[in-house]
């Protein structure tokens, strides 16, 4: 099993606090004779849910996985292609055995600044699509879902 970045679990707090519960941490991908693991799977939270020590995420039925990248290299571009990799193939293995739940890319607000709001990354999001979750690590809250998130709030 996989690492989990340094940002793991200030996603995770800033998910919970946006009103997802966290059903699998990893999310495990199985395909042929191979697992992958996405750092997190989700589901919208129902009202009223009291929060658990689970990891994955869903809300009001909406199911997404989350896959976090601290863009922590010695060049940005450099770990913008090996998300991107990540994100496409992960994005596309989904297609075939869960193909109703959604995957996003979770990033820094000072990586999505440095990169993202760049030409190189606005291209990115815009012709991929790569759907982005941008954390503000300071108060482990969600800032901003690019596009907006599942039920349609920014």
């Amino acid at each position: 099993m996989p690492q989990r970045d340094s940002l793991h679990d200030i996603v995770e707090q800033a998910l919970v606090k946006d009103g997802w519960r966290i059903t699998d941490d990893p999310f495990v991908i199985s395909y042929g004779e191979r697992f992958l693991f996405v750092d997190l799977g989700a589901v919208e939270r129902a009202k009223g849910y009291d929060q658990g020590r689970l990891v994955g995420a869903t809300r009001e039925g909406d199911r997404i996985v989350v896959e976090i990248k601290p863009f922590q290299g010695r060049s940005p571009v450099a770990d913008l292609e090996q998300a991107i990799g990540q994100y496409v193939l992960y994005r596309l293995l989904l297609g075939q055995v869960d193909p109703g739940r959604e995957i996003y890319l979770a990033v820094t607000d000072v990586v999505f600044d440095e990169i993202f709001s760049e030409p190189i990354g606005e291209l990115v999001i815009d012709e991929l699509p790569l759907q982005l979750i941008v954390v503000n690590v300071e108060k482990s809250e969600v800032q901003q879902w690019i596009p907006l998130r599942p039920s349609g709030k920014s």
